[in-house]
């Protein structure tokens, strides 16, 4: 996909669209190529690091066709997945008809009336690279204030480098693949998130793929 700022909303909405069709069989090809070396790990730590049970209430931000949420369902969860791709949750609809699913564009100020409340855990795969650094602060920031219960974590899988340096030369190693997308640079992130008050770890999946834990800073 474009940068955002590249293209309109309803263009990158109408891309997502048409890319549910193809969604899981694009995210299970090679798993040493760029962008999904990893993916399928990614998934498992996610799981792993949000440490959900049976009962837990999970936050699932950009579920997508439910790859991510099908754990937490399997797990006894209660999950909520948001993806502001109307076919996306269509194709998750029809994997898990339990699930609750809202149509929601997390860029915008007004979400919807069914995020108004506290979740043990919010989890993310291969989403936020969609949004700029600041965009994917102010979001995080947003959830922790008003989403998240206390002690909660959010746990996000997606493309990430360590460094700059390491993004560069998978973008030339990858040349005929690459998408320019916002894609996460560790040490810049923890560079701003760590001084707000964040805690922050990082486990690499693959050359292009982690998964971050955030604890949100503690009020008072």
């Amino acid at each position: 996909m474009a940068y955002q700022d590249e293209v309109s909303q309803e263009e990158l909405r109408a891309d997502f669209d048409e890319w549910a069709q193809t969604y899981d069989q694009d995210v299970g090809k090679p798993a040493d190529g760029f962008p999904f070396a990893g993916y399928d790990r990614a998934l498992e730590m996610v799981w792993q690091k949000a440490e959900a049970g049976p009962g837990s209430s999970v936050l699932d931000l950009g579920v997508g066709t439910g790859n991510l949420a099908r754990l937490f369902v399997e797990a006894g969860c209660q999950v909520l997945g948001v993806d502001f791709s109307a076919e996306m949750l269509a194709k998750t609809r029809g994997k898990f008809p339990q699930l609750e699913l809202v149509q929601a564009d997390l860029t915008l100020e007004d979400w919807p009336q069914a995020l108004n409340r506290r979740f043990d855990c919010i989890v993310s795969n291969y989403t936020f690279h969609e949004f700029a650094l600041e965009t994917k602060l102010s979001i995080l920031t947003r959830l922790a204030a008003d989403h998240l219960g206390p002690d909660g974590r959010i746990i996000i899988g997606d493309i990430m480098f360590p460094t700059l340096a390491v993004l560069n030369k998978a973008k030339t190693d990858f040349a005929d693949v690459w998408e320019d997308e916002f894609y996460w640079l560790t040490d810049k992130t923890r560079s701003i998130i760590e001084p707000r008050g964040w805690e922050m770890a990082y486990y690499p999946v693959s050359f292009c793929a982690g998964v971050y834990v955030f604890r949100a800073p503690v009020a008072g």
